[in-house]
């Protein structure tokens, strides 16, 4: 019986870390694509970007083209992009 308890604990820590590790992903992410968005296009008119949450910021076409390169960005060079989208 405490094995199984140990095992379903040591099952919930794992997830809830996936979890807050995936939402600090896609937090770089995003941080990447607004600031190559704002490099290249003007801000929008709906107000700041920093305001937006993530599913409104994504109804724009170029912004979401600019989270796929990122997002792409992360996959193939999780060190430098971590590096120079952490903080």
């Amino acid at each position: 019986m405490k094995k199984a308890i140990g095992i379903l604990v040591l099952g919930l820590l794992l997830t809830s870390c996936s979890e807050t590790n995936e939402k600090k992903k896609s937090k770089m992410i995003e941080k990447c694509a607004d600031f190559e968005y704002l490099r290249f296009n003007d801000p929008p008119k709906e107000g700041s970007l920093s305001t937006m949450s993530i599913k409104h910021k994504l109804k724009f076409n170029e912004y979401e083209r600019k989270f796929v390169v990122c997002e792409n960005y992360f996959k193939s060079n999780p060190t430098t992009f971590k590096e120079k989208y952490l903080k």
